[in-house]
């Protein structure tokens, strides 16, 4: 059993679902009231000229007592406190999975009939909710965030979906993400909010938390945890055999044998915020993940298949000893199941001996041609 010191309070909260799914159309209702009514308000549509960062929805545990840095509430409320006074969309239906799939929502007009009252067909009200995104200073709310007191064994390792479902070339900026998970105590489930995709993809993509349309909020279901390590390290190296041979160095980080030098070797410890470091921050979802923009262009070594590793440093100068451990129960979930030889595409690989994971993946040749080189 896991062990946690809590720095917000726990509670047992039954997770909301959506059952509507009729709509066939993508609705988007475009327009600007004025802003919200302040922070514990009822809140009004539009508006959102002061940014903030993003709102913490999915619990997280601090593996080695060192922590990132969250949104503090506004004043007068505490951490576990939801504050919805800024801008609201209704949404509906079931939320996208990938940009093939509809958005049902829509951004409310002042003064005017709500505006899913227009789409076809028109929704339910019992599945219409509202949306509260994130980024704006007058909306907050927190999940559980919590400190390991004993060694975190991580149950799901989450690679990107995207490292499977796209093509990648000698030009190509590859998004990394990685998102580790530890299930929750039984007995004292986390805070979890649940949330909305109300808004675009990718750079302009938008999120928010889901309450009804009285404004009572919609909880998750509190059983899983992200783990945030400052000890985590991302490794890119290109495989140079179609059947390697390769031994994992602890102490320089590196695969030797059928391998080259990395074009990558990044520790979170030692970095910075931006797309240029490897980081962990929290997401639109309102979800702390690692990331990292691998723009090929500058740093390749040619055509081939490249192996991304994750991996964690022993120790760091000034830093903490490693707390966070892969075990022969930790899963690879979803597209991360390696495939078979007949499917073909990259493969995930948990090694609980040398205590990281790994994917395989290929890159290709320009579209234009052309051959590539290593970049700086």
């Amino acid at each position: 059993m896991k062990t946690l010191k809590t720095s917000l309070k726990l509670g047992l909260f039954l997770a909301s679902a959506l059952v509507f799914t009729s709509c066939e159309m993508d609705y988007n209702l475009a327009g600007n009231g004025p802003g919200g009514g302040g922070p514990g308000g009822r809140g009004k549509p539009g508006g959102g000229e002061t940014v903030a960062g993003n709102n913490l929805s999915f619990p997280v545990i601090w593996a080695e007592g060192t922590d990132l840095t969250l949104r503090e509430p506004p004043v007068g409320y505490d951490i576990d406190d939801v504050v919805t006074g800024g801008t609201w969309w209704y949404v509906w239906g079931v939320d996208p999975i990938d940009p093939a799939y509809p958005i049902y929502s829509c951004l409310p007009i002042v003064g005017a009939d709500p505006c899913y009252l227009s789409a076809t067909p028109i929704p339910p009200i019992d599945s219409v909710y509202k949306a509260w995104v994130q980024k704006d200073v007058r909306n907050f709310w927190q999940a559980s965030d919590v400190n390991a007191l004993e060694p975190v064994e991580v149950d799901v390792v989450d690679w990107g979906d995207n490292l499977e479902s796209v093509d990648w070339y000698l030009t190509s900026k590859v998004r990394t993400e990685m998102g580790l998970y530890d299930n929750a105590p039984v007995e004292a489930p986390y805070r979890q909010y649940a949330m909305r995709h109300v808004s675009g993809w990718g750079t302009d993509e938008l999120h928010g938390l889901q309450t009804t349309l009285e404004d009572e909020v919609v909880y998750g279901p509190g059983t899983q945890a992200t783990v945030y390590t400052e000890h985590a390290r991302l490794t890119i190296q290109k495989i140079t055999s179609e059947t390697p041979e390769l031994t994992w160095n602890p102490e320089t980080h590196l695969w030797t044998g059928d391998v080259l030098p990395p074009v990558v070797n990044k520790p979170v410890w030692e970095e910075g915020d931006g797309p240029t470091f490897f980081n962990a921050e929290v997401n639109i979802k309102g979800k702390i993940i690692f990331g990292y923009n691998w723009d090929v262009k500058r740093a390749n070594d040619g055509v081939g298949v490249y192996r991304i590793t994750f991996s964690f440093d022993e120790t760091y100068p000034g830093g903490t000893a490693l707390n966070t451990f892969f075990t022969e129960s930790t899963i690879l979930e979803g597209a991360e199941v390696i495939p078979t030889e007949d499917e073909g595409g990259p493969t995930a690989v948990i090694d609980v001996e040398n205590n990281l994971t790994y994917i395989d993946i290929t890159i290709l040749g320009n579209k234009g041609g052309g051959k590539g080189g290593k970049g700086n």
